[in-house]
């Protein structure tokens, strides 16, 4: 039970509706006690005596006992006088007493714009006059911004220099970090930004985990950094692009030489290498860590990949060897991949891998809806789960190809239109710039894109002739196929992060890179855990042996089903796409030699010959 007491003006009524709104407690303002006698007399200017408040005080004591055995209110209450507040505390020990304090001039300037209200201005005097500030409650100056206030009920303790994370953005990754690190021995801060719609998610947060106890909960930014130890490390979990800039903008005034702000989001890898530049001005440390795992991997282990600084690397590997996922040895999976962005041009890569096998499991799909029904193709993937082909990815589909709503299948009435985000399509124009090749990416990216298309491909449907008789498709065929399409998936990914290596001067440990893929992300799978082994011989896969036999041996398997799918006119954008790059990387003569010729037949861009040395140009006159 809070009461809330002051002057008239002070505030009580405001602090009292946000507070119950944050904590979620009824609100009652002590002025809807009055009687009309009391109002009346208080409108004309003249003040209470007690005789006048005693009945008054006596409603107030019996509602106050009421709302303590419902489970608490807040109620804005002037309580000026020591014996008021023994009368409304009367046999109730569950009452924290909030004081408003402020000086004459500021609640007086404050009366004067208030409106529509039966206090007289000319009372206030009368009140300071008789107020007398109890030595016990929780104390408040009323010239603080309103999320200050609260975040001294909140707290009302502080624990300056004494959390060893914080962690800002309490959606439902940073909630799971915070989690994390507290579970780890870590006192943890948090904090989310007191705006309209998000004034009670800190409050909510720490209501959820009331015996947590070394988890803190701030609405203001400043008691928030206080709270951290030095070097202080303050773990980002918010919307990436301009949300971050302003946000820095706000704290850098707040921190010190050698603090540590861990970007975790998905931020664009050039964007952290500018944030990067620009705090090493003032010595603070920007990291940007690609955190996988989604919210399961946020509160029980993450894969965590590092960019920044080695002194930050080395203040923040306890916490990131704590809070990581541990792989098949016990090791944790996290990983000191470069300075400045490397962290999120590898989540990046990661979430492109991601793209292409979710891709890839959606056009087998395709194609087994033509030969039977749900149950018996999670059947299937189940089988697979447990060999070669076993993935976190193939687990959860085969879960979902299973999921009815009441009788029906819920995979019916899920609208046939995927939605992209940032990083799927940041690594194909990554690959673009970098001159890597990079089509299964792509492919996934403009497969979605088409299916957002979904009023034009209604439309053409319709003029569309039926397909052909379906046509039983083999399931070890189908199989063999999906291996070597995610093989190829994989070398494009690890090529993209080598290029990305070479021109920054990252460190490229792609069999570092491939363990910390094995637990706890999003494209952990058994094939991740081969590449552990192959990397140990050679960072490039073309040169690795078996892999390469497993190409050349399932080949014929994937052009089978390009074919079937050709039959049946099921599109398989990324199936086609590794086929394609498979046969380009195995054909010795390309017809580039044509394209070199055209370029210089209408704009004079020179060419190259194979009898002549590669860096030898030359141009024709063709006509």
């Amino acid at each position: 039970m809070y009461i809330i007491m002051g002057v008239s003006g002070s505030g009580k009524t405001f602090l009292g509706k946000q507070l119950a709104q944050v904590i979620s407690k009824p609100f009652y303002d002590a002025d809807d006690f009055h009687s009309e006698a009391s109002k009346i007399k208080m409108k004309s200017g003249h003040a209470l005596n007690d005789m006048d408040r005693l009945p008054w005080l006596h409603t107030l004591a019996d509602n106050i006992n009421k709302w303590s055995r419902n489970g608490g209110a807040i109620l804005a209450c002037s309580a000026l006088k020591e014996d008021y507040r023994k009368k409304l505390s009367k046999d109730n020990n569950h009452i924290t007493w909030i004081v408003l304090n402020g000086t004459f001039k500021i609640i007086q300037s404050r009366l004067k714009e208030r409106h529509d209200h039966f206090f007289n201005p000319e009372l206030l005097k009368s009140q300071f006059d008789i107020l007398e500030l109890p030595n016990y409650g929780i104390h408040l100056n009323i010239n603080h911004p309103i999320e200050v206030l609260i975040q001294s009920v909140l707290t009302k303790k502080t624990i300056d220099n004494q959390a060893s994370i914080g962690v800002i953005g309490m959606g439902v990754m940073g909630q799971g970090i915070a989690i994390n690190c507290c579970k780890n021995g870590f006192e943890t801060a948090v904090y989310n930004r007191f705006i309209k719609g998000e004034k009670t998610v800190v409050f909510n947060f720490l209501s959820k985990h009331p015996n947590i106890k070394n988890l803190h909960g701030f609405i203001d930014l400043l008691s928030f950094i206080r709270a951290l130890k030095r070097p202080r490390k303050i773990w980002l979990m918010i919307k990436s692009g301009e949300a971050i800039d302003t946000l820095l903008d706000e704290i850098l005034p707040l921190l010190d030489e050698n603090d540590v702000i861990i970007d975790g989001g998905n931020s664009h890898y050039k964007d952290t290498q500018r944030r990067e530049r620009a705090l090493k001005k003032h010595r603070v440390n920007y990291v940007g860590c690609g955190v996988s795992g989604g919210e399961i991997g946020a509160r029980e282990g993450a894969s965590l990949m590092f960019g920044g600084s080695k002194e930050a690397y080395n203040i923040l590997t306890p916490i990131l060897n704590a809070i990581s996922a541990k792989d098949n040895s016990g090791k944790p999976c996290q990983l000191f991949l470069g300075a400045d962005g490397a962290g999120h041009f590898v989540k990046m890569v990661h979430n492109g891998i991601e793209y292409a096998e979710m891709q890839l499991l959606a056009e087998l799909y395709a194609v087994l809806s033509n030969q039977m029904d749900y149950d018996e193709m999670a059947s299937v993937f189940e089988k697979w789960n447990q060999g070669s082909e076993g993935s976190y990815l193939l687990e959860i589909t085969s879960k979902i190809l299973k999921k009815k709503e009441g009788s029906e299948y819920l995979l019916d009435v899920i609208l046939d239109n995927a939605k992209t985000k940032g990083t799927g399509i940041w690594s194909t124009q990554s690959s673009l710039s970098l001159g890597v090749v990079n089509t299964m990416m792509s492919s996934a990216i403009f497969a979605r894109y088409i299916s957002g298309m979904k009023e034009q491909r209604e439309f053409l449907v319709k003029r569309k002739p039926p397909s052909e008789a379906t046509k039983f498709f083999d399931l070890n065929t189908l199989k063999d196929a999906y291996r070597f399409a995610r093989i190829i998936n994989h070398i494009q990914g690890f090529n993209l992060i080598q290029a990305a290596s070479q021109k920054y001067h990252w460190n490229f440990n792609p069999k570092e890179i491939a363990r910390i893929w094995t637990k706890g992300c999003i494209i952990r799978s058994n094939l991740m855990e081969e590449l552990i082994s192959y990397f140990a011989h050679d960072k490039s896969l073309f040169k690795n042996d078996t892999l390469m036999e497993t190409l050349t041996k399932t080949e014929p398997q994937i052009a089978a089903l390009l074919h079937h799918a050709i039959d049946q006119k099921v599109a398989l954008d990324s199936f086609s796409s590794a086929y394609n790059y498979w046969i380009s990387m195995c054909t010795k003569r390309l017809p580039a030699n044509l394209i070199q010729a055209q370029r210089d037949f209408f704009g004079a861009h020179t060419y190259q010959r194979i009898d002549k040395h590669v860096d030898t140009n030359f141009h024709t006159k063709w006509y």
